[in-house]
C-alpha cells in the first residue's frame, strides 16, 4: 500500500489564474469567465490586430507609394508641356 499523498497546494499565482471574473447580469456562458482565458483572448485579439496593422500598412506603401510617384510626374510633364506651348505660341519680336 502507498501511503496517502497530500493534494497539491496552490500558490498565490496559481490561484490568481484561477479566480473568476464574474459579469454582472449575463446569463449563459459568459456569466463566469477563467482569467487564464480572458488573458489568452486579448493576447491572441492584440497579436490578430498586429498582423492586420502590418499588412495594411506594407499594402498602402506598395501600392500608393508608386502611384503618389507617378502622379507627381504626370503633373511635371503637364506643367512642361504648357511652358513649351507658351513659348511656341508667344508673339515674336521683330
Amino acid at each position: 500500500l502507498r501511503p496517502p499523498t497530500n493534494p497539491p497546494t496552490r500558490t498565490a499565482s496559481s490561484s490568481a489564474a484561477l479566480i473568476m471574473l464574474s459579469v454582472a447580469g449575463a446569463p449563459g456562458p459568459l456569466a463566469n469567465i477563467n482569467l487564464s482565458t480572458a488573458s489568452y483572448a486579448s493576447r491572441k485579439l492584440v497579436t490578430s490586430f498586429k498582423k492586420a496593422t502590418w499588412i495594411a500598412a506594407t499594402t498602402c506603401l506598395v501600392l500608393l507609394v508608386p502611384l503618389i510617384i507617378e502622379m507627381d510626374r504626370e503633373q511635371q510633364m503637364i506643367e512642361l508641356e504648357k511652358e513649351q506651348m507658351s513659348v511656341l505660341t508667344a508673339p515674336k519680336a521683330i
